[in-house]
């Protein structure tokens, strides 16, 4: 349950201009219906946790719409149709995406008038389920089988948003979908200076680019710039006049909620241990990795100070843990790629040091947690940096630093958006996470 939940009514949030919504036939490129005029409902969806963009479009269907006819049976409309929609929010952000029809699923159906609801998906996403990976990837950064992945796989022409890795890999496809190499190459990809330090990436889809970047770039503001500075306070729908300098606007909903931390321990955020077996000489080794000052004497490695969003990373009882929390047990690939005596020997991977990093990276990262409801911003994305400021709970609503939530405020990244859009107004909720506690910077600040 959230720790704080806020809202209030009266939201002040425009209707949106729907431009187009255009389903095409997938027999018969020239056979197009704009089914805009019928608009009920969009939502739209994108988030660093999902592969692929997705939404779903309501509309009414009024029998008239493709040659006296209506959509479901003129066009026809059954599934795997392109859809392609635009939109204008108040702030004159252009929402243009491309998506597929997943199927039909009518609301109703009265004589002469119809509603449909169209659950959509990316093409990247379609294709994957009919794609399979048959391939070998030489001994190259990792940064560039994921482009070949995205490219020769996924065939998208969008936008390659594609953080450089540190590290090369060997692996074979195997059959594999191209979601799962890519996934699994994130759990393996250690930025530029992450050696010894850090190590996991997030791939994710967006309405403008395919995106593989660590999780540290995200939150550096140096490499990932902030989009909005939004503040909560009671009287979000007070006048323009009324909000305070540096931001762009005030959210319409807010609620909070901190990780539990016994959970995270136990999924390996604080202590990891990694044993591997070496098929060539039969060895067993252990890795242990750990931010807990108090154990790193017992562990082989210590991790060093990280760059966080906050001021600090969540803390832990140390005295509630005394080893390693999490151990992962793997089979090390030596021999599987060389093609020399002396290439057999070599590890493909390290599996002690980068794949224990990434475990701790992924749990940290929701380590808080915001969700908010804004006047809909076609320009956020998934992965974008937001300033958020929330009143403190002793003080009064304002942006005083003695009045404002010193442990809440600060960066955070989009994990997930939202955009709603309906024929009255349009509304985006966005949940914000970040690895650490404490406000950093400033509102103002850019």
């Amino acid at each position: 349950m959230s720790e704080t939940t806020k809202q209030v009514s009266g939201q002040r949030a425009g209707a949106t201009a729907v431009k187009s919504a255009i389903i095409t036939s997938k027999t018969d490129e020239s056979r197009q219906v704009n089914v805009a005029g019928g608009f009920i409902e969009f939502r739209y969806y994108e988030s660093i946790l999902q592969d692929g963009i997705m939404g779903f479009y309501v509309f009414a269907d009024t029998g008239n719409s493709i040659d006296k006819k209506t959509v479901y049976e003129g066009l026809p409309l059954t599934g795997s149709e392109p859809f392609d929609f635009v939109a204008e929010d108040n702030f004159e952000n252009e929402l243009k995406v491309r998506l597929l029809v997943s199927k039909t699923a009518p609301l109703s159906d009265k004589p002469g008038k119809s509603a449909m609801i169209l659950p959509l998906v990316s093409e990247a996403y379609a294709i994957n389920d009919t794609k399979n990976v048959r391939k070998f990837f030489p001994n190259q950064k990792i940064s560039d089988h994921v482009k070949s992945l995205i490219t020769d796989f996924l065939l998208s022409v969008k936008t390659l948003d594609i953080e450089e890795t540190s590290n090369t890999l060997k692996e074979y496809g195997l059959n594999r979908k191209p979601y799962y190499m890519l996934n699994t190459f994130a759990k393996k990809a250690q930025p530029s200076g992450g050696e010894g330090k850090t190590a996991g990436y997030f791939f994710f889809e967006t309405a403008e680019k395919m995106v593989f970047k660590s999780i540290d770039s995200f939150f550096d503001e140096d490499k990932n710039p902030r989009k909005k500075s939004i503040i909560y306070n009671e009287t979000p729908d007070g006048n323009k006049d009324d909000l305070p300098a540096g931001y762009d606007y005030k959210a319409l909903t807010y609620d909070k909620s901190n990780a539990n931390v016994m959970e995270m321990s136990k999924m390996g955020a604080f202590s990891t241990a990694s044993i591997t077996f070496d098929p060539l000489n039969f060895n067993f080794k252990r890795t242990v990795l750990s931010t807990i000052e108090d154990i790193v004497e017992d562990v082989d490695e210590a991790i060093e100070p990280l760059t966080t969003a906050a001021k600090e990373l969540i803390g832990f009882n140390a005295n509630l843990i005394k080893e390693f929390s999490r151990t992962t047990m793997n089979f090390l690939d030596t021999g599987a790629f060389g093609e020399t005596a002396n290439e057999s020997k070599e590890n493909n991977f390290d599996f002690g040091g980068i794949y224990n990093q990434s475990i701790m990276r992924y749990n940290q990262v929701f380590a808080s947690q915001v969700n908010i409801t804004i006047q809909g911003d076609f320009s956020l994305h998934a992965g974008d940096m937001i300033f958020f400021d929330a009143p403190s709970p002793q003080g009064k609503p304002n942006t005083e630093n003695d009045e404002i939530d010193k442990q809440t405020g600060g960066l955070y990244i989009i994990a997930s958006l939202c955009h709603y859009i309906t024929p009255d107004r349009t509304l985006t909720k966005l949940c914000l996470i970040r690895d650490s506690f404490g406000r950093q910077g400033n509102h103002a600040k850019r």
